[in-house]
């Protein structure tokens, strides 16, 4: 499969989050929402709630067969951890996979709350809702109000760290930025930078820019990196370090066919950029995907191009086994944030 140069955004590498469960319709397995890698098998999760599963390197995809639509899923203690949410929808069941069997581990009740991810990043499970943090830890919940309300739909990645939950939000044409939620007292905070004060001036602007995906930081274990990108009139985005409330443009990378050719923001920056969608860390690099394909990016803003690799079908989805050390699993997710094709979800073997 060849994809076309204007790639839709996908809700990273993760961490894609199911913020909602779509109807099921013929070619809803291909919107996926997340996808992880553990016990040998790739597992998906389409934004219809469906849970879907693949032994790596094969293309025969198998649907879960969960009573319940799936929220969300992560890996945690080497199993796949899901959220499912019961037929009243007041409450969340929380399970993982254990020889074979879907286990349940406790209830989350909603108490009016919107679902928006499952957090695996620390020793305890964390529910992420709309105005709420549950750790879950032995069983026992401890509770977290946000001090700002989170609205779900707008949520496209959540990462979390061991003091922080960051969450990046995708409001297409309307920008979105990045919020870091304090794990211990639920206060939210919007992380931002805007160096000219110029309307829509970067390397972090709210109001402006998509933040699309959250990784680790491979030269920095106290920041993490994000992927901006956006499709929409023009192409727009770039990848920025996160450390504490400071912003740095690590790269972007200059539109060559752009309508605009000589326009710049007045930061310097071209007016239209590579759209980055989906960002992951690789060794000392971060593996990004733009809307022209694969950049392996390094500290000092250098970075390596490479195209897509060629993709072959699982049931309703296309992934490639191609690129060493992941996963790639294309989504049309963004359609509904974005006016082009697929990219693909990077997912760590």
């Amino acid at each position: 499969m060849v994809l076309a140069i204007s790639l839709a955004c996908s809700l990273a590498q993760g961490p894609a989050v199911a913020f909602a469960v779509e109807p099921e319709r013929p070619g809803q397995g291909s919107f996926l929402t997340r996808a992880v890698v553990v016990q040998g098998q790739l597992w998906t999760l389409s934004d219809a709630g469906v849970l879907s599963s693949v032994k790596l390197d094969s293309r025969v995809m198998l649907r879960q067969g969960i009573a319940g639509a799936v929220l969300d899923l992560c890996v945690r203690t080497g199993s796949p951890q899901i959220a499912v949410a019961n037929r009243g929808n007041d409450a969340w069941a929380i399970q993982h996979l254990s020889n074979g069997k879907w286990l349940i581990d406790g209830v989350v009740k909603t108490r009016g709350d919107q679902f928006i991810a499952l957090d695996c990043s620390g020793n305890d499970l964390t529910v992420l809702m709309s105005r709420r943090l549950i750790v879950i830890h032995r069983g026992a919940q401890r509770v977290v109000t946000l001090s700002k309300k989170l609205v779900p739909y707008d949520v496209a990645s959540v990462f979390g760290t061991s003091k922080n939950v960051f969450v990046g939000i995708n409001a297409g044409e309307w920008g979105g930025g990045l919020r870091r939620i304090d794990r211990q007292t639920g206060g939210v905070t919007v992380i931002l930078r805007n160096v000219s004060g110029a309307l829509c001036d970067g390397p972090l602007n709210t109001d402006c820019d998509p933040v699309t995906a959250i990784a680790s930081d491979p030269w920095n274990d106290r920041c993490v990196v994000i992927a901006i990108g956006l499709e929409h009139m023009a192409s727009h985005g770039r990848i920025d370090e996160v450390c504490g409330d400071s912003v740095r443009r690590v790269y972007y990378k200059k539109v060559t066919s752009a309508f605009r050719a000589d326009c710049k923001e007045p930061s310097g920056e071209p007016c239209e950029t590579v759209a980055f969608f989906g960002i992951a860390q690789k060794g000392d690099e971060v593996l990004a995907v733009g809307n022209d394909g694969l950049y392996q990016i390094r500290k000092d803003g250098s970075a390596t191009y490479s195209r897509l690799p060629k993709f072959v079908t699982a049931g309703d989805v296309y992934l490639s086994y191609d690129l060493p050390g992941f996963v790639l699993v294309l989504t049309d997710v963004n359609k509904r944030r974005s006016v082009s094709g697929s990219v693909p979800l990077l997912i760590p073997r």
